[in-house]
């Protein structure tokens, strides 16, 4: 399978579209038109906003670092793009049929999922993880099945990124011998 990756380069066009000097005489506000062309349909979303979110993934004391770009209309979060271990994955257009999550989706079948969320709280929310299609061969036949690139994905607010540090108190042993003499 292709691994497809979107330069940053597109990625900055795509959320924050192009400007031109014919429109100095409005507010500017940054709009784009992202078309995702799937398997059998064309979805056409309008991002009028952006914020990039850092997490760190992982089990257990081990944790790597990862970016997600998102991208919103109005109040909702309808995009995504991960970068994890230096690869950019494709846009990914947000899954409305999934209700107890936000779920993105790239045509190549990469997801993302993350708690509930909305532009005000996209920072707060931790995210379940990163899949991608992968062949594998069950029962004898070759399928395409999900494989998890990482998962467990908390908000790096900057406190977690060091391991703590555990200090280990020296003491000294000193032994006291007590002699009882028999009085009189």
């Amino acid at each position: 399978m292709k691994k497809v990756l979107i330069p940053a380069a597109m990625l900055m066009l795509a959320l924050t579209g192009c400007a031109s000097k014919s429109h100095h005489h409005r507010t500017p506000v940054a709009k784009t038109t992202t078309t995702v062309t799937t398997q059998s349909t064309t979805t056409d979303v309008q991002i009028d906003g952006k914020q990039e979110v850092a997490y760190l993934c992982g089990a257990g004391s081990v944790k790597n670092p990862l970016r997600v770009m998102y991208g919103f209309q109005g109040q909702n979060v309808v995009a995504a793009q991960v970068n994890y271990q230096g690869a950019l994955s494709p846009v990914m257009m947000r899954d409305n049929s999934d209700v107890n999550y936000n779920t993105f989706v790239s045509p190549q079948g990469i997801s993302w999922k993350t708690g509930l969320a909305t532009k005000d709280t996209v920072d707060r929310v931790n995210a379940v993880g990163l899949v991608q299609p992968a062949r594998q061969v069950i029962n004898g036949q070759e399928q395409i099945a999900p494989q998890i690139v990482t998962q467990n994905c908390i908000i790096d607010d900057g406190r977690a990124t060091a391991a703590p540090v555990t200090k280990v108190k020296k003491t000294k042993t000193v032994t006291t011998r007590k002699v009882y003499r028999k009085r009189k």
